[in-house]
């Protein structure tokens, strides 16, 4: 009786771990090109070269994979992402208090912030 509950209770846990995986994600795929699409709108006009077009699609790979292995639950680059996203939300914030900064960065501030809180939730268990 003891097995049932606590096979039960085990996959409960691993349940609620890859929901918290999937919602990073989802979250961090969708956050990031929230952001893309705000700091695109907010460049000045410039000439999509060859190096523009790379550099995107570059961003756009990177994106893919980190989406896939977040899905498929590498904790560790969960974390590694959430102290990253982290570093930037706080560099962000201390930008934005400083005044002289890019005209997106009220708009990127919760796209990082969310994509922290939801990498942090997935690599460390948050509530």
């Amino acid at each position: 009786m003891e097995d049932e509950i606590s096979t039960a209770e085990n996959s409960d846990l691993i349940l609620v771990r890859s929901r918290k995986f999937k919602q990073a994600g989802y979250g961090f795929f969708i956050l990031n090109l929230v952001y893309l699409a705000v700091a695109i709108y907010f460049i000045p006009p410039f000439n999509l070269g060859l190096t523009a077009l790379l550099s995107l699609l570059a961003f756009l790979l990177l994106l893919g994979i980190f989406t896939f292995s977040l899905l498929q639950e590498k904790k560790l680059l969960a974390q590694i992402l959430a102290v990253i996203y982290g570093g930037r939300s706080v560099f962000t914030s201390y930008s934005l208090m400083a005044g002289d900064t890019f005209e997106a960065v009220p708009f990127i501030l919760p796209c990082l912030l969310i994509a922290f809180y939801l990498l942090g939730r997935a690599g460390w268990n948050w509530p």
